[in-house]
C-alpha cells in the first residue's frame, strides 16, 4: 500500500524529524552539487565518472533498490560515535523535500536492506501504511530510512540543501602532504559554485569518545577512497 509523500512528511515531522541526511564520499558529493541533484548508485555507475566506488550497504542487486536514493533521519556519525561508512560528507536537506518531490515515490524502510534475503516479506522491508508508519517508526533507528524510489535515479536538490557537514580525519595525503579536510573543503566549494549553491560547509564537531579519527587512521574507513577527488 502506497503512503502519500505529504502524509510521510507529516508523520516524520510529528516524530521529531526536522531534516533528512545523505552521507557520501567527497567525489560523489561534488558530483551531486555540480548537477544539483542526488544520484543513485546505479545512475552514478552508468555515468562512468567515478574513479572509485564507495562502499555501499544498499547494493541490493536482488531487491530492485540500486536505482533508489537513500537518506537517514538522523546523523549516524553522531549517534554511532564513528565515521559513516558511506562517506565523510553529510548533506543536510530540509524535510520539505519529502512532500515537494515531483518525481517518483517516497518509501520508508522498516529494516535495513542488509538484513533482507529472498525470504524477507514486503511488510518486513517497508512501512506499508500511514498507520504502520505512525505507530512503528522510531526516530533514531538506523533501520528506518527515507527512500526516494522510481525517480530515475535522480533527486533534484532545488532549494532544499541547508548545509554540509564535513569530517576532518586530521590526516594528510601521502604524495603531497595536503590535509584531507582542506582538499575536500575546496572541492566542495568549487562544486557548489558550479551548481549555484550557497550554503555553509561546517567542520564536524564530534561527541566525546567518537572513534572516527581512529576509523580513518586505522583504515577501517579508507580516507584515500572517501576523500578521493
Amino acid at each position: 500500500m502506497e503512503i502519500l509523500p505529504k502524509r510521510i512528511y507529516e508523520i516524520l515531522k510529528d516524530k521529531g524529524v526536522s531534516s533528512i541526511l545523505h552521507a557520501n564520499s567527497v567525489e560523489n558529493s561534488s558530483l551531486f552539487l555540480r548537477n544539483r541533484c542526488l544520484m543513485s548508485r546505479e545512475y552514478i555507475e552508468k555515468l562512468g565518472v567515478q574513479k572509485t566506488t564507495p562502499k555501499s550497504s544498499h547494493s541490493g542487486n536482488n531487491y530492485s533498490i540500486r536505482n533508489d536514493i537513500f537518506a537517514d533521519s538522523i546523523d549516524i556519525h553522531k549517534s554511532a560515535n564513528s565515521a559513516h561508512e558511506h562517506g565523510p560528507v553529510l548533506l543536510e536537506l530540509d524535510i520539505e523535500i519529502i512532500r515537494n518531490t515531483f518525481t517518483g515515490k517516497v518509501w520508508v524502510t522498516k529494516s535495513n536492506p542488509m538484513k533482507w534475503d529472498s525470504n524477507t516479506h514486503h511488510e518486513r522491508k517497508w512501512f506499508v501504511s500511514a498507520n504502520d508508519l505512525a505507530h512503528n517508526f522510531s526516530y533514531g533507528s538506523f533501520d528506518h530510512m527515507v527512500v526516494f524510489r522510481h525517480c530515475a535515479g535522480k533527486l533534484p536538490l532545488l532549494s532544499h540543501l541547508n548545509r554540509i557537514i564535513l569530517d576532518d580525519p586530521k590526516l594528510h595525503t601521502d604524495q603531497h602532504q595536503v590535509d584531507y579536510f582542506s582538499m575536500a573543503y575546496g572541492a566542495l566549494k568549487l562544486a557548489m559554485r558550479e551548481g549555484g549553491f550557497d550554503v555553509p560547509i561546517e567542520k564536524r564537531a564530534c561527541n566525546k569518545g567518537c572513534e572516527c579519527l581512529n576509523n580513518y587512521k586505522e583504515g577501517i574507513i579508507d580516507p584515500d577512497k572517501m576523500f578521493n577527488l
